[in-house]
């Protein structure tokens, strides 16, 4: 699966807690707005090199932005990198 393929490459740069994850969507956040729109989600992919086709990442950024404003916010990042919680 795509989501997981991203959270595993995420843990494997350090992103495992919650500052490293925020560390991580920083990184990708290149105008510092607070969310990531698609260019730099689609930037992040291949900067964190994760092997995914275009068409896949317009999928996953889909399932990231939860609120289908267009824009994935940090919430919304923990959320679907993390997963259910208990």
């Amino acid at each position: 699966m795509m989501v997981e393929r991203f959270r595993n490459k995420l843990r494997s740069r350090g992103g495992k807690g919650m500052i490293g994850l925020r560390r991580q969507f920083k990184i990708m956040d290149d105008n510092n707005s607070g969310s990531l729109d698609m260019y730099e989600f689609k930037k992040g992919i291949r900067d964190f090199q994760v092997d995914i086709p275009d068409q896949d990442i317009e999928n996953l950024f889909k399932a990231f932005d939860l609120n289908g404003n267009g824009e994935i916010d940090f919430d919304e990042f923990i959320r679907v990198v993390v997963g259910p919680m208990n």
